[in-house]
């Protein structure tokens, strides 16, 4: 009986630790035809949840700006009238995952569990593209990853998560 509990434990830690896992979403606007899409620019207004941190949105344009090159797009100026308008955000929250272990005793002996709660920050990226010219959004990929305290993994998980998001773009 204490053998199966642990092995549910087991099994619980599994599961938590595969969902703190990078996780990409994709989705666009499949009647839209991406190959007459020449040219982008970088979207600015009042936007909410956009990325606060410099450093990081720096990075998060460059790698984007990488990727949307090697699809044959060109950035321009806004004022230069681009096919597509590119904005970037992003979001934090905090979540628990339990940890749980346990030892248990030979067959009716005494034995432990234990189950701790461990907070971790969780990052989200969203980056949505617009055609300028009907001026609706026609691309949207979504990362979530679990955040390091340290600021080279967070950058290296991010450029990977914006990899990952355009093997989908059409």
């Amino acid at each position: 009986m204490k053998t199966r509990i642990a092995h549910y434990a087991a099994l619980i830690c599994l599961l938590a630790a595969g969902a703190l896992a990078q996780s990409v979403y994709v989705d666009y606007n499949h009647d839209v035809d991406f190959s007459k899409f020449k040219t982008y620019a970088w979207g600015q207004g009042a936007n909410p949840n956009a990325i606060q941190d410099s450093i990081l949105m720096q990075s998060a344009q460059q790698a984007i700006n990488s990727q949307l090159g090697m699809k044959g797009l060109q950035m321009v100026q806004e004022s230069q009238n681009p096919d597509l308008v590119v904005v970037a955000s992003s979001g934090m929250k905090q979540q628990t995952s339990y940890n749980a272990w346990g030892t248990g005793g030979w067959r009716f002996g005494g034995g432990m569990a234990s189950v701790t709660p461990e907070t971790s920050e969780v990052g989200t990226l969203v980056v949505d593209i617009y055609d300028a010219q009907g001026k609706k959004m026609i691309w949207r990929g979504i990362s979530q990853g679990t955040l390091s305290n340290k600021g080279s993994k967070n950058e290296k998980e991010m450029n990977k998560a914006i990899e990952k998001m355009f093997k989908k773009y059409p």
